[in-house]
């Protein structure tokens, strides 16, 4: 069985759907026409989802591959663009994604599509598995987003931290799902670029159905973006690595509070990146202070040494140049490796597939 979440929870007004569709994926462009089926909420097709709310589709006999792919297609009567309400969307989704006129939830090609790399309204997957397995939460920034912010970037490709690592646990016969909880630029001291994550913390991870670890790796904006706004004329205060670690002590204890697993991974290096702010030598002397924190202070049940993983041996303020795609994301490789680098840490949590 499947159940889909969608999500109003940034909107001001009330969203319509009128109905929605999944299927199986077939290859990158079309869908399986044989395994359309039609979602209902409370056995109907049309569901309104008040501001800030999400609601969830019944539950729907769906059989599901691991690390197969999904189409969702919703239909919305009302043009939402200029309704002048916040949409809520992720915008780092890297995948393709059509927006079509009318009502096309159950075509196999699209009439007059518009391609966009966001998903719109969508909030969650749940799958009912066979087993009990375990459940990670990945939380963070661009870097647990799957960013690589390169010329060639690649879309559909899946190449992120949280796609490897759920590669990774299945060739190696182990269970868990993986669930990708970052976003792009999201700090750990404010919310600027999303809410902070002790702020979403009820929203984003408390709900992901039977979650049971949490891996986070965040802080970096929080030393690099404020230079980076004071630099655009857009006021912000310094933080310093103590305030930043304030804050992980917070999360930690919230993780812990509620019966999960806490996993920190150390900061990564952003010396080759294009900002002042991330490459400053005091910028790094905040970067070690916090990861020295991470790795001994005993506050994290696990620690995933991602530094260690990505940073050049010569210069460890830098990512090596073959594992990064601008100097303070990695690469398509450099996600591989942090991917390795977890897996080693969590292998002996996961039990094996019966």
């Amino acid at each position: 069985e499947i159940r889909l979440w969608f999500s109003n929870e940034f909107g001001n007004v009330p969203l319509k759907i009128e109905g929605a569709t999944v299927a199986k994926n077939s290859e990158q462009d079309f869908i399986e026409e044989a395994s359309l089926r039609r979602l209902l909420f409370d056995d109907h097709s049309t569901v309104t989802i008040l501001p800030g709310k999400r609601v969830p589709s019944d539950p729907l006999k769906f059989s599901v591959e691991d690390l197969s792919e999904l189409v969702i297609s919703i239909y919305l009567p009302a043009d939402v663009s200029d309704s002048g309400s916040p949409i809520s969307y992720h915008v780092r989704a890297l995948q393709t994604n059509y927006i079509a006129p009318g009502k096309q939830i159950e075509s196999v090609n699209l009439k007059n599509p518009k391609v966009c790399t966001s998903y719109f309204f969508l909030a969650a997957l749940d799958v009912k598995s066979q087993n009990r397995r375990p459940v990670i939460a990945t939380v963070g920034d661009s870097i647990m987003d799957g960013d690589q912010a390169a010329d060639a970037e690649p879309i559909d490709e899946n190449a992120r931290f949280n796609n490897f690592l759920a590669n990774f646990i299945s060739k190696n016969g182990r269970e868990a799902g993986v669930v990708n909880l970052g976003i792009s630029g999201n700090q750990v001291t404010q919310s600027f670029l999303g809410d902070k994550p002790l702020e979403r913390f009820d929203r984003d991870i408390l709900s992901v159905s039977g979650l049971t670890h949490v891996i986070f790796l965040a802080g970096i904006n929080d030393i690099g973006l404020p230079g980076l706004l004071n630099s655009m004329e857009i006021a912000t205060l310094d933080v310093p690595a103590d305030q930043i670690i304030s804050e992980h002590e917070k999360i930690i204890a919230k993780i812990k509070q509620n019966g999960l697993v806490a996993i920190g991974g150390t900061l990564t290096p952003s010396g080759g990146f294009a900002a002042p702010a991330y490459f400053e030598e005091a910028s790094n002397a905040k970067r070690q202070t916090i990861n020295d924190w991470i790795r001994n202070s005993g506050s994290y049940d696990y620690v995933v040494d991602f530094d260690a993983v990505l940073r050049d041996p010569n210069k460890p303020h830098l990512m090596k140049s073959d594992l990064t795609a601008d100097g303070l994301h990695p690469n398509s490789a450099g996600y591989q490796k942090m991917a390795d680098a977890a897996y080693f840490v969590i292998e002996s949590l996961l039990p094996l597939r019966p």
